[in-house]
């Protein structure tokens, strides 16, 4: 005899979530950024890319960004190798990308801004990966909870990781997105919030959008690479 029985709703504690991926870190060239591969397959730079790796690509192909505003090398506040680098345009992050791809035969690009939420927030539907609150020195923001707070830009690992493995997933610099804020793309949309920002701002459902010849020195990149 068999015996049918209705299914009962299982409780959330004992859903199966999708697993915290393992750390590994993988690098694609001696000066290519760090990169960690998220459950979903895709690679993505563990840091915002930092003054050191931009260093040695300007070094290694003389670019330079010729137009007004704030420079890499010279972001109006003092820099260590390993923060992020700043002062770059929409333009300028993609010649990088497209570098990156050269140089290695891998296909880097942009993140999406879709692909950009996922990783920062790692599966959590909270206003930031570790909770409700802003808290206490868990990102680089005005307001973050430090003495420096809203005076430039920190190390990229000053902070705890996200369950990602995303080193300042939220903070520190606006991230560039290729995604568009118009049909003609003359603007695109930042996402993840930079030193200067309230905590507000560090929500990844907050997003600002700028034209792509403009650098900020609370702008910063981001790179990912496909899963082959």
């Amino acid at each position: 005899m068999i015996l049918l029985v209705g299914l009962l709703p299982v409780p959330a504690a004992a859903q199966l979530l999708l697993p915290t991926p393992e750390l590994r870190v993988e690098k694609d060239c001696g000066i290519c950024p760090e990169m960690v591969i998220l459950p979903d397959g895709l690679y993505m730079s563990r840091a915002p890319v930092m003054v050191e790796e931009f260093r040695a690509y300007v070094q290694e192909t003389g670019y330079k960004n010729d137009g007004w505003g704030c420079k890499w090398n010279f972001p109006g506040f003092e820099q260590g190798p390993r923060h992020p680098a700043t002062c770059i345009t929409y333009q300028g992050a993609q010649i990088y990308a497209d570098w990156l791809r050269s140089k290695t035969g891998k296909p880097y690009r942009l993140p999406t801004a879709e692909e950009l939420t996922y990783a920062v927030m790692a599966s959590e539907t909270t206003n930031y990966w570790w909770g409700q609150q802003i808290g206490r020195d868990r990102a680089t923001c005005l307001g973050c909870g430090r003495a420096m707070d809203a005076v430039g830009t920190t190390p990229v690992d000053l902070h705890e990781a996200n369950p990602f493995n995303l080193l300042d997933a939220v903070g520190n610099v606006w991230i560039w997105t290729s995604d568009c804020n118009s049909a003609t793309c003359e603007e695109r949309i930042l996402l993840s919030g930079g030193w200067s920002s309230p905590p507000s701002d560090l929500r990844m459902s907050k997003r600002v959008f700028n034209g792509v010849s403009v650098p900020f020195n609370t702008y910063g990149i981001r790179v990912v690479r496909d899963f082959e």
